[in-house]
């Protein structure tokens, strides 16, 4: 018997090649949601995160 270990979630915030700012989990392709500033996308993915026990947000340019 074990336990199910999950790595914990990342929400990455990136610029999609539609030049909005995407918001994904990390291992997945399909953003979760798309935003005209960064700032508002970085702000969902934090919002996303302190909901979900050990998850992290990275920023990427």
């Amino acid at each position: 018997m074990g336990f199910d270990q999950q790595e914990p979630t990342i929400f990455c915030v990136k610029q999609g090649q539609s030049g909005l700012w995407d918001v994904s989990e990390e291992g997945f392709d399909k953003p979760l949601a798309s935003f005209d500033s960064a700032d508002d996308a970085k702000q969902y993915a934090d919002d996303l995160a302190k909901n979900k026990p050990g998850a992290s947000v990275k920023f990427t340019d």
